[in-house]
């Protein structure tokens, strides 16, 4: 347990690719930044679990209550940055979740996000394809044809034969019992628990097997800190990339609303007490800055451990990290 779970050939590539990340953000002139890893603000997620830090120390240093976050992502303090002038930026850096474990999960694991501003939601979905397959090449051949860019209701249109924006709990329910998904209807009272459930069996594995395909418009019910589509006020703009089933990155056309923020930070919190979660602060440094005026952006975090295990052709997180959380 004292050596390295992955081989050395696959730490060489790990530091090859951390390399070509960086040549490719420092080449379209954005800046590299390093945030908190410790904060007293944090992303609030439903479904993310932070680590939390307590120390009495935390109290003589303005943070309100001995309580501080390891941070599921830079996104706050990064998109304060914006807010203090600085127009492209990228991070790369250590992150960490709580409950998530597995092949593809390591409680701590290398997080790679960006924003630029003045982007637009298109050009942020292009900018990830040419990232993707700029670090994995074999990938590049057929990445720009127009079937790797679909809807969410198209991908679950093609896969599963299901109109999901129009879909009920009803329908979704039925269809995951007959496929066997859980054991009974009563399973779950919430939609995207559903849709969720539907998108993660039966689309998701199905999804850039020859090339990366990217899925876009997401419910608005899923839509985190992304803008609402003024197109469809039923989709949020937000999008996701897959490479052979695996979901490698997340982007949002950024929220710039501090007041529908504070609704979302609301509803989020009352399905973690629903769900048996304890709640998380509402408000945050981010909001102060977005009450100031946040710029216009698209941003996107990549999961690079799992960039690197696509390179690697392994299929587990421990083939390309020295040290998971059993060796750590």
């Amino acid at each position: 347990m004292y050596l390295s779970s992955a081989p050395i050939e696959n730490l060489k590539r790990r530091a090859e690719l951390l390399r070509a990340a960086r040549r490719f953000f420092d080449d379209r002139g954005f800046v590299e930044v390093q945030t908190p890893v410790l904060s007293r603000d944090t992303v609030i997620d439903r479904h993310l679990e932070p680590w939390i830090v307590e120390r009495s120390e935390l109290m003589h240093w303005g943070f309100g209550e001995p309580r501080a976050y390891l941070q599921t992502s830079p996104e706050f303090a990064m998109k304060r940055l914006l807010a203090s002038g600085l127009t492209e930026i990228y991070q790369i850096g250590p992150v960490f979740r709580g409950g998530e474990r597995g092949p593809l999960h390591n409680p701590e694991f290398t997080m790679l996000e960006w924003y630029r501003v003045g982007e637009d939601y298109s050009g942020g979905m292009q900018f990830l394809i040419d990232l993707v397959t700029t670090l994995l090449p074999d990938a590049a051949s057929s990445i720009a044809k127009p079937s790797a860019i679909y809807t969410y209701q198209e991908a679950f249109g093609e896969h599963v034969g299901l109109d999901i924006l129009d879909a009920t709990l009803q329908q979704l329910a039925e269809l995951a019992c007959d496929r066997k998904l859980v054991s009974g209807m009563d399973w779950s009272d919430d939609w995207d628990d559903w849709c969720n459930l539907l998108f993660t069996e039966l689309v998701q594995s199905r999804l850039g097997m020859n090339a990366p395909s990217i899925v876009c418009d997401f419910p608005a019910s899923q839509s985190a800190l992304a803008q609402i589509s003024k197109r469809d006020s039923r989709v949020a703009e937000r999008f996701e990339i897959f490479y052979r089933g695996v979901e490698l990155a997340n982007g949002y056309h950024e929220l710039l609303d501090s007041a529908e923020l504070r609704r979302r930070n609301r509803e989020i919190n009352q399905q973690r007490l629903r769900d048996g979660k304890i709640m998380l602060p509402e408000e945050s440094r981010l909001l102060e800055a977005m009450d100031s005026g946040m710029p216009s952006s698209v941003g996107c975090a990549l999961g690079f451990d799992r960039l690197v295990m696509l390179a690697c052709q392994v299929t587990s997180l421990d083939g390309v990290l020295p040290f998971p959380i059993e060796r750590a």
